[in-house]
Parts: C-alpha cells; sequence; structure tokens
C-alpha cells in the first residue's frame, strides 16, 4: 500500500510507542507523507534518541510515562501549541515476553497491562477532550492479530484482549453520545512488528496512515487482509 505525498498534510498525529519498529515507520511515513508527529516517550534516556532519528522539523518528543495522566495532558497541550491542532492518536505502545506456564514473574501481568494497555488508554483519553471540542478526531490502536496464537503469549493476550474491549467500548460510547461526533476509536491488528520484513513494515504503516483518514468506527481488518 502507498500513500500519496500529501496523504498526511494537515494531521497532526500523536504516537505513543514510536520508539517501537512499528512506530518508527509510522512516524517516517506520516512525516513523508505531509503530516507532523507528536512522540510520547516513556523513559526518559529515548527522547534524545528519537528526536535523533526523527529530526525535529514538524516533530515534537516528550516523555510520557504509562501512568502519569498529568504528563500525558501536558503533552496534549504542548502536542496542540507546538504542532497544532491534534487530529490523529495511533497507540502503538506494547511490549511481549514469551513466558511459559506457571513460571510468570511476579508483576508481569502488571507490566504487559501498562506497556499495551495503559501506556495507550493514558493519553488517548488525554487528547479526546480536545478532539470533542473539535468535533475531529481518530483514534487508532495497534491489536496483536496471529500475534496472540505464539507461544508463552497468554499475560500478553490477556493485555491485548484489555485494548480490543478498551477500544470496542470507546467506539460504542464515542458513537452513542452527542460530544463524541467527529471523533472515531478504531483498531489494527498486524502481526508482531519484529517478524515483518521491510515490506511488510512499510505496508503496515501505510495501512496506519490510510486508518487516519475515514473510516468506520470498530475494529479494521489485519494489513494485507
Amino acid at each position: 500500500m502507498t500513500t500519496s505525498a500529501n496523504g498526511c498534510r494537515g494531521h497532526v498525529v500523536v504516537i505513543a510507542g514510536a520508539t517501537g519498529r512499528l512506530g518508527t515507520a509510522l512516524a517516517r511515513a506520516v512525516l513523508a507523507n505531509g503530516g507532523k508527529v507528536a512522540a510520547a516517550v516513556r523513559k526518559p534516556w529515548q527522547v534524545a534518541k528519537l528526536r535523533e532519528q526523527l529530526g525535529t522539523d514538524g516533530v515534537l518528543v516528550g516523555l510520557v510515562p504509562s501512568l502519569d495522566t498529568e504528563a500525558a495532558a501536558g503533552f496534549a497541550k504542548g502536542a496542540n501549541d507546538a504542532l497544532g491542532p491534534v487530529t490523529a492518536f495511533v497507540g502503538a505502545a506494547g511490549t511481549f515476553v514469551p513466558r511459559t506456564p506457571g513460571r510468570e514473574p511476579g508483576g508481569d501481568l502488571a507490566e504487559q497491562l501498562e506497556a499495551n494497555l495503559l501506556a495507550n488508554a493514558t493519553l488517548a483519553r488525554a487528547l479526546l477532550p480536545g478532539m470533542q471540542k473539535r468535533r475531529r478526531g481518530r483514534l487508532v490502536f495497534v491489536g496483536a492479530g496471529a500475534a496472540c496464537l505464539a507461544a508463552g503469549a497468554a499475560t500478553f493476550v490477556a493485555a491485548k484482549e484489555a485494548v480490543h474491549g478498551f477500544v470496542r467500548a470507546l467506539a460504542a460510547d464515542l458513537a452513542a453520545e452527542p460530544a463524541g461526533r467527529g471523533v472515531e476509536a478504531t483498531m489494527l491488528q498486524p502481526d508482531f512488528a519484529s517478524r515483518m520484513g521491510d515490506a511488510e513494515l512499510a505496508s503496515t504503516a501505510a495501512a496506519l496512515v490510510a486508518a487516519l483518514g475515514p473510516a468506520a468506527p470498530g475494529v479494521l481488518s489485519p494489513a494485507g487482509s
């Protein structure tokens, strides 16, 4: 899938998980297609690294820990002030570490929920009021797709199912509430980015870029299907 040179012109896209392979590819695709990117990272050392990778033209990089609602609200305001009204959010944050059933370390499920659900949902919720006020916005979350079939994925699947449930409920709420008009929540379900070749990674990033445009709320088909 390809996009036009102006495919993202006018878009200001906030990305959670921009340090991951898919998140970085998406950020570059948005910039290449005329959009602007506000990238949220969870660790202080990632700020300078991502700025070096993406440059500074049309880019804002900031620290937003997964559970820090104040940092998320501040980053949302900073993105709007520095780049213009935020039009889209992509929740690509997540992690997967295979675990042997019955031998998971203490706190593993909580860590999976924090990385896969809260790192995305906390930032999305901070951006939502501004989108509702402007009656324009797209919240796109990255699901698991075939990755749920991986061995040792029980806690990862539990976390991703929480993301799926969150998006389905959020999409329904936005569709039902007058304040939600013009704002939609959707999901893309690719395979693990670490398994993708360059062509598939580019195709998935392009699918995410396409999802920033008009699309029905709900769950989108996996890339390439």
